[in-house]
């Protein structure tokens, strides 16, 4: 801690317990004040004035004055140091440190898709699933960049096969991707005989689900059961 803090604390500190000198004073004062005025109750009558009255006044201007300027000079320092502490603190907890940030490598897959980097953008996508092969997203992705930018659905279904394959996929994500290969086989590819057998693989994958269910009509609708 600097000299220069060091000495502000102690003013601060010199201010507080002046204030709380004084009000202590204050309060003796008071009750002095309340014993006068037992003592004088007809002068009072007569007069209109009170020594308590008085003595109320004088007490809070001895209190007053020192609190409010314990109070501004003690909101100096605080503005001074703790809220710059305290903007960082919350900057590290809400966004992390700025090497993290950095390095988001979501946001480098988006910022080279942005700069028509596909190459680039497939490329850590890819590394994000090879750290992380139970998110779908990365996967995703690359299979939306390959039909949309590249125009190439075919190995975009490749891709999403290829993820549906690698993993023991919760209910949700196992019906997202196959459904998705469906979409690319139904319209981009017109290839009747890969949709029937991704909905036959749904329906044996998923029993009881409506995923299941849905798959299940629209085989019907094909005359493929």
């Amino acid at each position: 801690m600097s000299k220069k803090v060091i000495v502000q604390l102690s003013i601060l500190g010199v201010l507080i317990l002046y204030t709380m000198l004084a009000w202590s004073g204050s309060k003796q004062d008071q009750l002095d004040a309340e014993k006068a005025a037992g003592e004088n109750l007809e002068e009072e009558y007569l007069t209109g004035f009170s020594p308590e009255n008085e003595q109320t006044a004088d007490s809070m201007m001895k209190v007053g004055v020192p609190l409010m300027i314990t109070v501004i000079y003690g909101g100096i320092l605080a503005v001074i140091y703790l809220l710059p502490m305290f903007v960082d603190r919350m900057s590290e907890e809400l966004m992390g440190s700025g090497e993290e940030m950095g390095e988001d490598p979501r946001a480098s897959a988006r910022e080279a898709v942005s700069e028509e980097d596909f190459p680039e953008a497939i490329r850590i996508y890819r590394q994000i699933w090879k750290e992380d092969s139970s998110n779908r997203f990365p996967m995703v992705e690359i299979a939306r960049i390959q039909r949309d930018k590249l125009e190439s659905p075919a190995v975009a279904v490749m891709t999403l096969s290829e993820a549906l394959d690698a993993h023991e996929w919760e209910e949700e994500d196992a019906a997202f991707l196959m459904f998705r290969m469906i979409e690319i086989y139904d319209k981009d590819l017109d290839d009747k005989e890969s949709v029937v057998k991704t909905l036959k693989r749904a329906v044996e994958d998923l029993p009881g689900t409506r995923h299941a269910a849905n798959a299940t009509h629209q085989l019907r609708e094909l005359e493929a059961i």
